[in-house]
């Protein structure tokens, strides 16, 4: 999770801790004069509007701390392979990105990038293929061909299964600078 992230979770609940401190604290204290008066003033009409303002805020919030949690798929920069007692044997995102991009290499397209997420659980992988057709690509095959050569090289080389591919190829422009593997 980025910083900026951690730092909007932290103010949201930091809100919702002080409005459940302020109504334990009422609680305990309603005999207090101060207390009389906040719950006085909770009856009026304006209170009740700011009650219910309150109880959907946190409504919202629950629902979406609930949805991100349930919702969210588990993804790894490093995905355990093998494991075996203590020993493990893990991943790494990067070096399967290289070798997913070497693979493209008889494919003959340029600026050929591959990304990967990688689910801890399922030990599957998304992958997020990129690049330029070149004029020697056979395009009417490419994707069923892709699919197959990347679903075989993650099973073989990383027994990791194929969940989802995307491919995302432009046509060759004259104008851009390309890189061929």
């Amino acid at each position: 999770m980025a910083a900026w992230q951690k730092w909007w979770v932290t103010l949201f609940f930091l809100i919702q801790a002080l409005v459940a401190g302020g109504g334990i604290l009422l609680w305990y204290f309603q005999s207090e004069p101060e207390a009389k008066l906040i719950l006085g003033w909770l009856t009026t009409p304006p209170g009740q509007a700011t009650m219910v303002g309150v109880a959907a805020y946190l409504i919202v919030l629950a629902l979406g701390t609930i949805a991100a949690a349930v919702f969210r798929p588990t993804t790894v920069k490093q995905l355990t392979i093998v494991h075996d007692g203590a020993y493990q044997v893990k991943v790494d995102q990067g070096a399967v990105e290289k070798n997913l991009r070497l693979t493209l290499a008889p494919y003959e397209l340029y600026n050929a990038a591959a990304k990967v997420r990688m689910h801890k659980k399922r030990r599957q992988a998304d992958v997020t293929i990129t690049g330029m057709l070149s004029q020697r690509s056979e395009a009417r095959h490419l994707r069923a061909d892709l699919h197959r050569t990347i679903a075989n090289d993650l099973k073989q080389q990383f027994d990791i299964d194929l969940c989802k591919l995307k491919v995302k190829l432009t046509p060759y422009n004259h104008k851009q600078k390309v890189a061929i593997v």
